[in-house]
């Protein structure tokens, strides 16, 4: 077996390089093809593809234009152009870690139907100097998880921690390409809900790229109508996997993740999420927006509203 890595790419010419050369390390041996779909780039991806591609003859390069726009139809593109047995996904800015694929490979020869995940470790610039902390306890992770256990858990892994037989892709249908947000974590669920598990491998790894500049994409209310139909989603493939009370408690809390991340944006999609929650069990999840010992002291004082409008206040201040 072989896999085939797909990669959606805008404008990714300052980190595209690293991100192939992360491919070219896994081995021919064990690459079908590397696939970058180009979603209308305006600088020059396709030359330091070509680069990568010429210094590196014994792979398979295909480079593909987006035919619609957006990440998700880039990755539908990919996908229906592929050839591998095995799907690799990747954006164009992370990278995979040494043997990632191999290891996968291996998982996945008396498992053919279930999912491979791994750890993954956030960094900043180079990877050799910009190793954030690793601040996730992957030892609470169950080497395997039935579709229902990992759901449930809902655990955040980035879509470059996946890798799976390439039907098992396809029987989830298309990545949705009208939503703005969440849209890995929609996909997913029904990716695992159709699998038969995912098997979580501690001996491979791979690394998430995350901006220096500390800057945060403006929520809008085109974003929340996306969040709440990527969450509805996301609870109807849950309840049709488990209908327990763990599921529901999953689904509390994602509910409760949106009304916190869209607030105070879209009040007619914050009433309908709060009436969602009267028919779940009380939400457990922790204000994401108060990490600080400030915020969270803020928070206690003066509510959680107060913090999200004084920090949109502050924004606005400063030209955000």
């Amino acid at each position: 077996m072989k896999a085939s890595i797909l990669i959606p790419a805008y404008n990714a010419a300052q980190n595209l390089e690293a991100t192939l050369l992360s491919c070219v390390d896994q081995g021919a041996d064990v690459v079908q093809e590397i696939i970058v779909v180009d979603d209308h780039s305006e600088d020059d991806s396709k030359a330091v593809f070509n680069r990568v591609a010429t210094a590196h003859p014994e792979f398979a390069w295909k480079w593909a234009i987006n035919p619609n726009k957006g990440a998700c139809s880039a990755r539908n593109h990919a996908l229906s152009i592929s050839t591998g047995e095995c799907t690799q996904w990747l954006d164009s800015d992370d990278l995979l870690g040494t043997n990632k694929i191999l290891n996968a490979l291996k998982s996945l020869e008396d498992n053919p139907d279930q999912l491979v995940a791994c750890p993954w470790r956030p960094f900043i610039n180079e990877l050799k100097t910009g190793l954030l902390p690793d601040f996730v306890d992957w030892v609470t992770i169950p080497d395997f998880s039935t579709p229902a256990d990992w759901i449930a858990r809902n655990t955040y892994m980035g879509l470059h921690c996946y890798f799976g037989h390439r039907n098992l892709f396809e029987q989830a249908g298309p990545w949705d390409e009208s939503l703005a947000i969440n849209q890995d974590g929609e996909y997913l669920t029904r990716v695992v809900a159709g699998s038969s598990g995912v098997l979580f491998t501690k001996e491979s790894q791979v690394y998430y790229r995350r901006s220096s500049s500390n800057s945060v994409s403006k929520f809008s209310p085109e974003k929340a109508i996306s969040l709440f139909r990527s969450t509805e989603s996301m609870a109807q493939t849950g309840l049709a996997v488990e209908d327990s009370r763990r599921m529901q408690q999953m689904i509390s809390n994602r509910w409760q993740h949106f009304i916190y991340t869209a607030y105070p944006h879209a009040p007619e999609l914050l009433s309908k999420a709060q009436s969602k929650l009267q028919h779940l069990p009380t939400p457990t999840l922790s204000n994401p927006n108060a990490v600080s010992l400030l915020s969270k002291t803020f928070c206690a004082l003066f509510g959680w509203k107060a913090l999200t409008r004084a920090r949109e206040y502050r924004d606005h201040l400063r030209g955000k």
